[in-house]
């Protein structure tokens, strides 16, 4: 049996033609996360909650009762905030092209502006879309989403509502050289990518996190949005240190990393394969720093209005 046949998943990640497709375009809405039944079976056991759902911060308390959109198809980002006790976010990726200059903005200024037309694509569609459904009358409950006792149908409900609060990010890695990487668009252009990150050692990746929210005083433009970049640096493994050329294409043959910037997952394999050392946070490379996240949101939300110190920050 050809050992490269053998070891490529029968049932691997999303292929690179179909990564690259989605790039850029809306994902399909996952349906909403259906409340335990209370005709469930009394044997049947709910599972714990995660630990995230005990912690008692206002933010999250706000989160939890309201509408919250992430402007993201990325299962990580959904993760990470899924940790935090937040089970009902309703995942809406922007259907805007990521498409703008990065050579005429730089990385940084590329990946706030990115994450900043998500977070504003996905604002504006919701808030369209819901003074469309306030005209029209409620369905009737359905399984999924709805309280039955009260006739009423959450989900119907809550998509009659404007946003209280989107969340869009996006992740670029940027090359010891400056180049801009997102994800590999080739089996070939992965190998080549994770090589170039291995023989110039060190490169940085970016988070850009933008929170919007409307404004109570509905003071033009009637919606208050701030954003940051958070910066980690990555040191891969040399060539001479257990990262030898077939190790990189084994990793590549696991397509792990496929739908990844940069075409690696830290907090997998390819933290345990390819990376020496991680200075800075985590989770902004695995897609979104959490603590500036939830401090975005408490800015856009509770803090309306007040100016910030950071030059990364903004306000509109």
């Amino acid at each position: 049996m050809d050992e490269k046949k053998h070891l490529t998943p029968s049932d691997p990640p999303p292929d690179y033609e179909t990564s690259a497709a989605e790039h850029g375009r809306a994902g399909a809405r996952p349906p909403p996360v259906a409340p335990p039944s209370s005709s469930s079976s009394s044997q049947a056991r709910r599972p714990p909650p995660p630990p995230g759902a005990l912690l008692d911060l206002p933010i999250l308390q706000f989160m939890r009762a309201h509408r919250v959109i992430l402007a993201s198809a990325s299962p990580r980002r959904r993760a990470l905030l899924g940790q935090l006790g937040l089970p009902r976010l309703e995942v809406r990726p922007s259907a805007r092209p990521e498409d703008l200059p990065k050579a005429d903005l730089g990385p940084w200024e590329y990946v706030a502006a990115t994450a900043r037309q998500k977070a504003l694509d996905v604002y504006a569609a919701a808030v369209e879309e819901a003074a469309a459904r306030q005209a029209e009358p409620l369905p009737p409950p359905s399984a999924n989403g709805s309280d039955p006792a009260a006739g009423v149908d959450l989900d119907a409900e809550r998509g009659r509502r404007d946003p209280d609060l989107v969340i869009a990010a996006d992740t670029v890695v940027v090359t010891r050289d400056g180049a801009i990487l997102e994800k590999p668009g080739s089996a070939a252009a992965h190998a080549a990518m994770l090589r170039h990150l291995r023989d110039t050692r060190a490169h940085r990746v970016l988070t850009a996190v933008c929170a919007v929210a409307p404004r109570a005083d509905a003071q033009h433009p009637g919606y208050a949005m701030a954003s940051h970049v958070e910066e980690t640096k990555v040191l891969f493994a040399r060539e001479s240190d257990g990262l030898p050329d077939d190790v990189v294409d084994a990793y590549v043959r696991t397509r792990e990393g496929v739908d990844k910037a940069g075409g690696y997952a830290v907090q997998g394999l390819g933290g345990a394969l390819l990376v020496e050392r991680v200075d800075g946070p985590v989770d902004n490379v695995v897609g979104l720093p959490v603590r500036k996240c939830l401090q975005l949101c408490e800015k856009v939300v509770f803090r309306q209005g007040e100016e910030s110190d950071e030059e990364d920050e903004d306000e509109e």
